[in-house]
């Protein structure tokens, strides 16, 4: 079990989604308002100049707790969350059915936390959840027809909002807290006025159009009869890369949904309605409409093509829509997903590293949103992995492509023996990933070293256009002071290097660069190395590996090809012990912000 760590003085927000489970909210409903509240606190705290991914934060179903990172400032929170919540939530909401819309409790309090292993634990959140229990406020709240209420701990109250006026004291009135044994005073404002009354469900509906959309959440602005309509066009349709493009109808800042129980086009048109539309004003159901005709071939798709151009006029969106069909990329006929894991040691203990991952849900959109931060036992890190695949396979379950699963590492982790690694542990039969994947490794140094980065998209570029398997350099004749290995790779003609052993987990200071610093430096985007294989059996093997007409470009696929076995004339350790650095300057992830993990 993880010992706890220092209690550190953080600033709480507790977040609450009025009446989630209310009987007229179906699954699809909730579904939608989890997601909505999550893009509500990530827009509205970036727009207060606080990144919601560098927040702890822990999921409570409804809800959510946060604590911001340590050292942000505390009337940062309360003077600007308040109203980029209430513009973030109006935005949300305006474009939402009234089953999918959100209100929303918020508590804000500060002191000292800790983390247990199991989660966040102190007095202070106690209190933030306390005080958002308060029943003198959901009174209020109900009746106030606001959009949100935020509650302040008598103690954040009296430290940050009550001593500068600027922060609009007067707004919030005291209120008793009398919630299981706590007892106290808490600070209360309601804010953010509803622009429009929330509509009940129409009840004139036919009877027919009633058993087609009665349990469906459906865009207000569509007809109930066109929608009668595209229910049976759509009902029982397969859709084909379902979620590619529920993920490129979403766009690049929405996390792809969870699509279980997703078993036709109308399923996932209907999950989409409750989603907002983009900057350019079009509601992801429709473009998950345009995407799903431009896909389908005879009647069906021009049925589908024909009820968009009407929706199109009778909403204004066709000149919208024929610069997104035109802007946006088509799906791609062979496409291919990427997971990748970075790994990074914890500095204060050796014994515990980072682990962050981002998942590809859509194959033409790069970089991928940040999927989780954790802080692991590294004597756990296989099993930690594993989980995180696993977890990305429930995304990509409906998916039909290949995936590659990339480890992101500094020097100090380099040779972790991530080609021996294996999922599925718990089944007692796990599975060695280089069998299901495309395995490699990334150098987590030149990502960060942008003043590295022009060299190897030349040299990356330069490989394809020309990926012949005479540009792999091999050891032998470096490294000498006439010929250092530095000013051998300097040549362009080079875009990988075979090294002369595994390299060391740290470079030494004060030393000539050695092999793989060099490659780095040089922009090379291939680097190989075998723990222990000989060097003539290896050298074969990477002429076998190589040995496609494009050469270095199916690498990645060949070197996949020879863990079978089958096709490879060549000993099972020799090629599944063989690493393989291909890192692509075009995929890039950004490591500009600090990654808060969430201790395991």
């Amino acid at each position: 079990m993880a010992q706890p760590t220092q209690p550190l003085d953080r600033t709480i927000v507790v977040v609450d989604v009025v009446g989630f489970t209310a009987p007229d909210r179906y699954p699809l409903d909730r579904i939608a308002v989890r997601q909505g509240m999550y893009e509500v606190l990530k827009t509205a705290f970036a727009e207060s100049g606080v990144d919601f991914d560098s927040c702890a934060h822990e999921d409570r179903g409804d809800g959510a707790l946060v604590l911001l990172p340590p050292g942000t400032t505390k009337s940062l929170v309360a003077d600007r969350l308040p109203d980029r919540v209430a513009v973030a939530l109006r935005r949300y909401n305006h474009t939402r059915t009234p089953q999918a819309q959100i209100r929303l409790r918020v508590s804000l309090n500060s002191g000292e936390v800790l983390n247990d292993g199991n989660g966040w634990v102190g007095e202070a959140v106690d209190i933030a959840f306390r005080i958002l229990d308060a029943q003198t406020a959901k009174d209020a709240f109900a009746e106030s027809g606001r959009m949100i209420a935020f509650i302040c701990s008598e103690r954040f109250f009296t430290d940050v909002i009550a001593r500068d006026p600027g922060l609009l004291p007067e707004l919030y009135g005291p209120i008793p807290v009398l919630v299981k044994n706590f007892t106290g005073t808490a600070y209360l404002r309601l804010h953010g006025e509803v622009t429009a009354p929330v509509l009940k469900p129409s009840l004139e509906i036919e009877a027919a159009e009633d058993l087609l959309i009665a349990d469906s959440t459906v865009l207000d602005l569509i007809p109930r009869k066109d929608l009668a309509g595209l229910h049976q066009r759509l009902n029982s349709i397969e859709v084909p890369h379902l979620a590619v493009m529920m993920s490129r109808a979403l766009g690049p800042a929405v996390p792809l949904p969870r699509l279980e129980g997703i078993t036709d086009a109308w399923g996932a048109f209907q999950l989409l309605t409750d989603f907002n539309a983009g900057p350019d004003g079009i509601p992801p159901a429709v473009t998950f409409l345009r995407l799903l005709a431009e896909n389908m071939e005879g009647e069906q798709g021009a049925m589908i093509a024909g009820w968009i151009a009407d929706q199109a006029r009778a909403l204004r969106l066709a000149p919208a829509l024929v610069h997104q069909r035109q802007s946006r990329p088509p799906i791609p006929e062979r496409p291919h997903l990427h997971l990748i894991i970075m790994l990074e040691p914890v500095s204060a203990d050796p014994t515990r590293c980072t682990l962050a991952f981002w998942r590809q849900d859509d194959p033409e959109v790069w970089p991928p949103a940040l999927g989780g931060v954790r802080e692991i036992d590294i004597a756990e890190v296989e099993f930690r992995v594993d989980d995180v695949i696993l977890e990305t396979e429930s995304f990509w379950s409906g998916q039909s492509m290949s995936a590659s699963v990339e480890f992101l590492l500094p020097r100090t982790l380099i040779n972790l023996p991530v080609q021996r690694w294996a999922k599925e542990h718990g089944t007692g039969q796990p599975q060695p990933l280089r069998y299901g994947y495309r395995l490699g490794i990334r150098s987590l140094e030149r990502m960060r070293a942008k003043h590295w980065h022009r060299e190897w998209n030349v040299r990356w570029d330069s490989m394809v256009k020309d990926p012949s398997a005479d540009r792999l350099h091999y050891p032998g004749g470096t490294g000498s002071e006439s010929h250092p290995i530095e000013a051998i790779l300097s040549d362009e003609h080079w875009v990988g290097l075979v090294l002369t052993n595994p390299p060391s987990s740290r470079a030494e200071p004060g030393s000539a660069p050695d092999e793989l610093t060099s490659a780095l430096r040089s922009g090379l985007p291939v680097v190989l190395w075998h723990p222990d294989a000989d060097p003539e059996k290896l050298r074969g093997l990477l002429d076998w590996v190589l040995a496609a007409e494009s050469g270095f470009i199916e690498l990645p696929d060949r070197r996949k090809l020879a863990n079978s076995g089958a096709a490879v004339p060549f000993k099972n350790s020799l090629a599944h012990d063989l690493v393989v650095m291909w890192d692509d300057p075009k995929r890039v992830i950004v490591l500009d912000q600090p990654l808060i993990p969430t201790r395991l």
